[in-house]
């Protein structure tokens, strides 16, 4: 349904880690930082009545006298809420923004370059590497050893390598879900824009990896037990789930290296340990430049063509979050090896006058277990169709009391599995995986429905009811409650029963600066700030409440697409 889940699992129960999509596609993960992120884990709530108290304080920027809670000041903000939930985030990271400015006499180096690019993801990769090509002097800062990249993946719509495997879509029902998956919140010319632009990025980007056999880049759908699968979407799912994924043939733990190396040999000066602190501006307002701090100190690069900000997301920051995120938003765990993401890009293009998305900002989320194994709440009732796309799937979870289910098998679940194997389910791993995730110790274990539901502290008569209904449906072979395929649905009628607690996962936050289609950063007027640019999930304006992972691999290739428009731009080519 979806290829974008971390490699990076350490901060979850050990009989859940191995079976993320990213693991299944790489078999690798990123083992650099993974006892960081266990001993980071683990965030206090801010009580609801400590933050409203704050909030009525606010002053000129909070409405008191008609009684609405609005302010323009996010640490202002006040979430109210029917049920107090945690607001936790993937660790404690180190903040490299400095809101104060900087003074000229802290700064022990200065630099005349083209271009800086802030960050070395896959949006940063790709705008270092265009913007090089374009023949432009290209430094990169990364705050981090090294960069980052979670996932062996790349989509798309019209590249090569999708002509390559047949594959033609309807762009019109893709950008039709594309929309009403934002709630039409989405600016609709960012998504006509990838649709226009995609292929001819990928096809780019692509050329530059030592492996030109297209046969090595399978439609990730394809890449499991149904290999000629070739329907433009996954029509099993209640939404559509698009086959628009593509799996590198690389470990996703190599390519942050791989990509360092591409870029070396383009020109592009690397410098690790670096992060990006300040924006510089002149009078009026143009971005000039950038305030980066090395191993001696604060270092000025004065910029004659801009600022590329790509410096992901604020997962590590959890004052943002708290700010910037509804709290049902918020996942139970996270699965991320971005150490460095803490806003810094966000927070930087704000200080200059930038506009970012409404709150609230979403985050991409994905369910704990990914087969569509059948869920109850914790009042022991079914509350969604539960083939759906992983983010749908999340959000589904997140709204139920506790923001929590559980998902239950019988003992027979290693020869039902069957039922729901299917194309969008087999890329991701071996039956045996998701057998043994849940069946593993994790999960509770009874004889009879009434003895797990005691377990699970759930109601037994509604959740033995739950069941009967469930098993009535599977043998109509019609679910009449939330319209799961009925071919799909398994009885649950086998003991020993096992029910496993799961919450929804977080991969990263999915709001940022507003851009137009050339990535140029826009002020609260949805004017750009001349020599401002962001690429990746620092960008802004095409997502709302979640990422739409129907729409498969869209951030990674728009991260792909955005730096190559950036290298377009200031290469003096077209958008």
């Amino acid at each position: 349904m979806e290829n974008e889940k971390s490699t990076t699992q350490a901060n979850l129960p050990e009989a859940r880690r191995g079976v993320s999509r990213r693991d299944f596609l790489s078999g690798a993960a990123l083992a650099a930082g993974a006892a960081a992120v266990a001993g980071l884990a683990g965030c206090a709530p801010q009580a609801a009545g400590e933050a409203a108290g704050e909030a009525s304080t606010a002053g000129g920027d909070t409405m008191a006298a008609t009684g609405a809670m609005q302010t323009t000041d996010p640490s202002k903000a006040v979430w109210p809420v029917v049920e107090e939930v945690e607001v936790g985030s993937a660790g404690e990271g180190e903040i490299a923004f400095v809101a104060e400015p900087i003074a000229a006499d802290e700064i022990t180096a200065t630099h005349d370059v083209d271009v800086v690019v802030c960050g070395l993801g896959p949006a940063g990769d790709a705008a270092a590497l265009a913007c090089a090509e374009q023949g432009l002097k290209v430094v990169a800062v990364e705050k981090q050893n090294r960069g980052n990249y979670n996932s062996a993946t790349i989509g798309g719509t019209n590249s090569k390598l999708h002509e390559h495997w047949g594959m033609t879509y309807d762009t019109d029902a893709w950008i039709a879900d594309a929309m009403v998956d934002n709630a039409f919140q989405g600016d609709m010319t960012l998504f006509k824009h990838f649709l226009e632009k995609n292929g001819e990025a990928v096809d780019w980007y692509i050329s530059h990896f030592d492996n030109q056999n297209l046969d090595d880049y399978p439609l990730t759908f394809a890449a499991g037990d149904f290999p000629d699968f070739r329907d433009e979407w996954d029509k099993t799912a209640l939404s559509r789930s698009w086959n628009t994924s593509l799996n590198l043939p690389y470990p996703p733990g190599e390519l942050a290296d791989i990509l360092a190396g591409i870029l070396t040999e383009a020109g592009v000066e690397i410098r690790f340990n670096t992060p990006a602190c300040q924006l510089v501006t002149d009078d009026a307002g143009k971005v000039t430049g950038v305030i980066v701090k090395g191993e001696g100190g604060y270092e000025q690069y004065n910029c004659a063509k801009g600022v590329v900000l790509a410096t992901g997301g604020y997962e590590f920051n959890q004052q943002m979050l708290k700010e910037r995120c509804r709290p049902r938003g918020v996942p139970g765990a996270w699965l991320t090896g971005a150490f460095g993401n803490t806003g810094d890009g966000l927070q930087m293009g704000i200080a200059v006058g930038a506009a970012e998305d409404e709150f609230p900002q979403p985050i991409m989320l994905d369910p704990e277990q990914l087969m569509p194994y059948l869920r109850v709440n914790k009042l022991g009732k079914r509350f969604t169709p539960e083939y759906e796309p992983y983010g749908h799937l999340a959000m589904a979870i997140q709204a139920q009391p506790g923001t929590y289910d559980f998902y239950v098998v019988d003992g027979a679940i290693a020869e039902k599995i069957d039922k729901i194997w299917t194309p969008s389910s087999s890329c991701y791993g071996p039956k045996e995986v998701w057998v043994g995730a849940a069946t593993s110790e994790n999960a509770l274990k009874a004889d009879t429905l009434e003895e797990l539901a005691e377990l699970m502290k759930v109601p037994a008569d509604e959740f033995v009811a739950t069941i009967n209904r469930w098993n009535e449906m599977a043998a109509a072979g019609k679910d009449g409650d939330f319209n799961f395929p009925g071919e799909m649905m398994m009885t649950i009628d086998t003991p020993p029963f096992y029910a496993t607690k799961e919450h929804a996962d977080g991969l990263c936050t999915a709001g940022g600066l507003l851009v137009d289609t050339a990535c140029r950063v826009l002020d609260k007027e949805r004017q750009p700030i001349e020599g401002l640019f962001a690429a990746g999930i620092v960008s802004g304006g095409m997502f709302y409440n979640t990422y739409p992972h129907n729409l498969n691999c869209l951030s990674h290739t728009r991260n792909c697409l955005m730096g190559y428009t950036i290298g377009q731009v200031l290469g003096g080519k077209e958008a």
